[in-house]
């Protein structure tokens, strides 16, 4: 909130307005950085913070655009000025955020020894809670009876008790069964699977399933306010999974993870939304009644996966202007830059089937005659993201490969031959995404070559479960031209691509 501070003169009776705001406004934050600042960006003075904008009522010119989304030099330099009458500070008439209204049941724990059920799962009180969590597959066996499903997103499904409330909901991963082919929201179905707590998202690797009946899903859980169920709201984690609906809310942030782009945007209470099931191209000014679906949580957030555009209730859409400002550069290498291309990017498989977590990898390529160390040498993106590349074996022979992943367990990686992981220092988008290739850690390291991917048009052959596998090994790795889905089956769920070995689509 901006303080007015008053200098009166007495002799010449004047009064003098002043501001001791932080200079900011600017929107860069990262994947794990919430959108805090409620100080809207009133004119066009670059931006040096990492504060993000994120005031529901930020100051508008006679546009009626808000002026923290004016990002070029055309924003109006109208100054609006007042006589202060007053040495006050204007209060601050946000409404306080309410306390949730919900608490969890014991009542629903299972008996002791009994059947497994969700709540037992997710509820660290319930007596039959798995403790320790098993963090890797195959996990802890379970068998779910009659549970409802609340979202179906290809081969990834949401299951809740009939219950509903706190704790009743999780994911489950089919690994390449489409389960969407006969399954329906509301139906509700045994499974069987194993239970983990894989980079502290609750899921079951689903083994089997069949359908008890149909009907329809539970009424979506509504909090008090949306930023209770947000990243580190007071019951975020009892809702995981579950399905749940906010209301009355617009869109605060529209690149919540600027400079990077991964399909989600941020609402009132700092909430994400992404695009698991449906992409709506947000802006700023849009209002909804509602927004419906499972809360998910994966790479440090809770979002809301709706289902589809009926679960993204708006009344209103933002201007087409109305995009967050993204204090960030164009990319450290342009699109033109080809590089040296002594080794390529070859392959890359950015949405594997089920959770990305620990399955994204991609592939070095030389299609040279000489060897070529790769120690020491960098992979970037088009934002933050940098890892060195250091390890035993990282010479790639000449016309061969070297598997780069997020894990290297050949057992939990969908069955790829992963030569080094990066764990979660790096990470491929779903949506929109780059990869550049350095020779050095270096600012001044030489580009060797760099790729570029969309899920959207022109890029027609980013598919879930499917690489993308360069055509012309040393062509342009840039544009949808030079790439195609892999189509040659590999690992134990039914991948498509071909990791370490010749690209299919050269065959």
């Amino acid at each position: 909130m901006t303080r007015i501070c008053i200098a009166a003169l007495a002799s010449l009776f004047l009064v003098v307005a002043c501001s001791d705001d932080p200079p900011g406004g600017g929107d860069v934050v990262d994947g794990d950085t919430s959108v805090t600042d409620d100080t809207a960006v009133t004119d066009d003075t670059s931006v040096t913070d990492d504060t993000a904008v994120t005031d529901d009522t930020s100051v508008t010119d006679d546009t009626g655009v808000p002026s923290d989304v004016l990002e070029d030099s055309e924003a109006p330099q109208d100054t609006l000025t007042d006589t202060v009458i007053a040495d006050t500070i204007p209060a601050d008439t946000t409404p306080p955020i309410p306390e949730p209204d919900v608490v969890a049941s014991f009542g629903n724990c299972s008996a002791p020894g009994g059947s497994i059920n969700i709540y037992d799962l997710q509820d660290p009180q319930c007596p039959d809670h798995v403790s320790p969590e098993p963090t890797q597959s195959p996990g802890f066996y379970v068998e779910l009876s009659g549970v409802v499903v609340t979202g179906l997103f290809g081969d990834t499904l949401f299951v809740q008790e009939p219950g509903g409330g706190p704790y009743s909901g999780i994911t489950v991963f089919a690994h390449g069964m489409p389960t969407d082919t006969d399954l329906a929201v509301g139906d509700r179905v045994n499974l069987t699977g194993g239970y983990t707590e894989f980079f502290e998202n609750s899921q079951i690797y689903l083994q089997t399933y069949d359908k008890v009946s149909s009907g329809t899903p539970p009424a979506p859980y509504v909090p008090v306010h949306p930023a209770h169920i947000s990243t580190d709201g007071a019951i975020a984690e009892m809702f995981e999974g579950v399905l749940v609906s906010v209301e009355d809310v617009e869109t605060i942030h529209t690149r919540p993870d600027c400079p990077k782009e991964y399909g989600e945007f941020a609402i009132t209470g700092n909430l994400r939304v992404d695009d698991l099931g449906y992409h709506w191209d947000a802006r700023l000014g849009d209002h909804f009644d509602s927004i419906t679906g499972p809360l998910y949580y994966a790479f440090g957030n809770f979002k809301i996966e709706p289902r589809d555009e009926s679960d993204l209730a708006w009344t209103v859409k933002g201007a087409s202007q109305g995009i967050s400002k993204c204090i960030a550069s164009e990319c450290q290498a342009p699109a033109t830059d080809a590089g040296t291309k002594v080794v390529v990017i070859n392959e890359h498989m950015p949405d594997p089937w089920g959770s990305d977590l620990g399955q994204e990898w991609f592939e070095l390529y030389n299609p040279g005659n000489s060897p070529v160390s790769v120690q020491g040498w960098q992979i970037r993106d088009c934002g933050d993201q940098a890892f060195t590349l250091s390890g035993p074996n990282l010479t790639i022979q000449p016309h061969s490969y070297l598997v780069l992943g997020m894990n290297s367990n050949f057992s939990t990686n969908g069955g790829v031959p992963v030569d080094l992981a990066y764990g979660q220092a790096f990470y491929l988008p779903n949506t929109v995404g780059a990869i550049l290739l350095y020779d050095g850690a270096q600012f001044s390291s030489q580009l060797v070559d760099q790729i570029r991917y969309s899920r959207f048009e022109p890029w027609t052959q980013l598919f879930s479960g499917r690489s993308l596998e360069r055509i012309n090994p040393t062509g342009d790795g840039t544009v949808p031209t030079n790439w195609k889905a892999g189509t040659k089956t590999f690992g134990p769920d039914d991948q498509k691509g071909t990791p370490g070995a010749k690209n299919s689509a050269t065959n």
